[in-house]
Formats: C-alpha cells, structure tokens, sequence
C-alpha cells in the first residue's frame, strides 16, 4: 500500500548551516574576522544536532577552510575554545561594545 501523498525530503540542517558558513570563511578575509564568523556560525548551529556531531563537523570545517593553518601555533586550543565557547553561546571575545 502506498500513501497518498510523498514523504516530506529530509533535510540536515547541520549540512545547509557547514556549507554556508563554509563560503563565509573565504582565505582572503581578515584571520580576526573569520574566526569570529566561526564563532557565531557555532553559536548559530549549535540546536541543529548532537553536541558531539556539532564539534566533529566544525572540526572539519576548520580544517578545510585553512583555520588551523592560518592560526598557527596554538590552532588546536583556540578552535576548540571557539566551538566550546560557540556550543555553550558564550562570546570569548570579551566585552562587546
């Protein structure tokens, strides 16, 4: 038996908000200005999944826009402080005025 009408098309929204983040983590922006864009696209997804799926899918986006080369040294401790921070929608930046 076959219902009458299709099934509604599954969508990840987890995907969508990576990949659109993705294009707004262009190289040729300033490093401070990407990573904020990191921080707030964290902080924009982070209800779109599990908590671990959101880390593990920024840590790649990290990875493939050049983050962690770009930030250098001490990439790894700041990434993760951006999505830990994103994840509990703290700002690290410190006071916004």
């Amino acid at each position: 038996m076959s219902a009458p009408f299709a099934p509604p098309r599954a969508i990840d929204l987890l995907a969508n908000a990576i990949e659109f983040t993705r294009c707004e983590l262009d190289r040729a922006k300033p490093i401070n200005d990407r990573v904020r864009i990191f921080w707030a696209a964290v902080v924009a997804a982070r209800s779109l999944g599990a908590t671990d799926v959101v880390r593990d899918e920024f840590l790649l986006l990290a990875a493939d826009v050049g983050l962690f080369a770009d930030l250098g040294q001490h990439a790894d401790q700041t990434i993760e402080h951006l999505i830990r921070w994103g994840l509990f929608g703290r700002n690290p930046f410190g006071k916004v005025t």
